[in-house]
């Protein structure tokens, strides 16, 4: 197969804790990947799209363009998609489906944008563009890692690309991504590296939710173990985001890390 690009100061304490406690859920452009077909029985292509929306969902704004688009095959073994085309406001993926199972694509965590960030009574916010901070405030760098994943099942559905662990912050499917039923709902867990996040605030957004009166957006948050039991009022695709600034690894080019992973998942009858 073709293979497609490959991208790839420790704080005090306190500033880190200040930080984690006063940065929450600021709305801003999501990363997704959405399928042709979520379920299939004899489908042999699958085309993703992949693109930054943010007041509609699914309506792409910006293409994502990342290093590390990539794909998991039902025996959880790494591949490239067939081919890979980036346009201004999308970015079009496509792979076969040569195999029975369940696949998982995936933009890889992508490192983006740094920004300067200014604590001002105890709280962080970003430096505007040409703003300069005054003298002896404190400031910091943040860069962002994205990560969007979803779940294609071709037949019987399959485990194995579904738990291996991509990026730091993770959104881990319990209940199977590819048997999420109305009448069942939908039982799933957020990680960072590897540990529960418990209190963790999740958003939870639906195709032409926007349509719905009120319009549809829910907040939700993990339990002490970092997991979700979330019910659905009606079928349909959905899309699941959380958020989580952390240090960032020893010798990256910030000392913090904004984390966004989103999945995109149907809800079937």
């Amino acid at each position: 197969m073709r293979g497609i690009w490959r991208q790839t100061f420790t704080l005090l304490a306190g500033l880190s804790g200040a930080w984690a406690a006063t940065c929450g859920m600021a709305y801003a452009h999501t990363s997704y990947m959405w399928p042709s077909v979520f379920s299939t029985t004899n489908a042999e292509i699958v085309t993703v799209q992949s693109s930054f929306a943010e007041d509609f969902l699914f309506r792409p704004e910006i293409a994502v363009e990342s290093q590390d688009f990539h794909l998991l095959r039902p025996n959880g073994q790494r591949d490239a998609f067939d081919r890979a085309e980036v346009f201004r406001q999308v970015t079009i993926l496509e792979s076969d489906l040569t195999e029975d199972g369940t696949y998982r694509f995936t933009t890889g965590e992508r490192l983006g944008r740094i920004s300067a960030y200014i604590l001002e009574n105890g709280e962080w916010r970003p430096l505007a563009p040409g703003q300069t901070a005054p003298a002896g405030a404190q400031t910091q760098l943040s860069q962002t890692a994205t990560v969007a994943d979803v779940y294609v099942s071709k037949g019987a559905p399959t485990r194995q690309a579904v738990d291996a662990a991509i990026g730091r912050l993770r959104i881990h499917p319990i209940t199977h991504p590819s048997e999420i039923y109305l009448d069942d709902g939908f039982s799933f867990q957020v990680l960072f590296d590897g540990a529960p996040l418990a209190n963790q605030d999740i958003e939870v957004d639906r195709q032409d939710g926007d349509y719905e009166e009120p319009r549809f957006s829910q907040q939700i948050r993990t339990d002490s173990q970092g997991r979700v039991e979330l019910n659905f009022d009606r079928p349909g695709v959905y899309l699941l985001m959380t958020r989580h600034r952390a240090d960032a690894p020893a010798g990256s080019e910030t000392p913090i890390r904004s984390y966004t992973t989103s999945l995109t998942f149907e809800v079937m009858r």
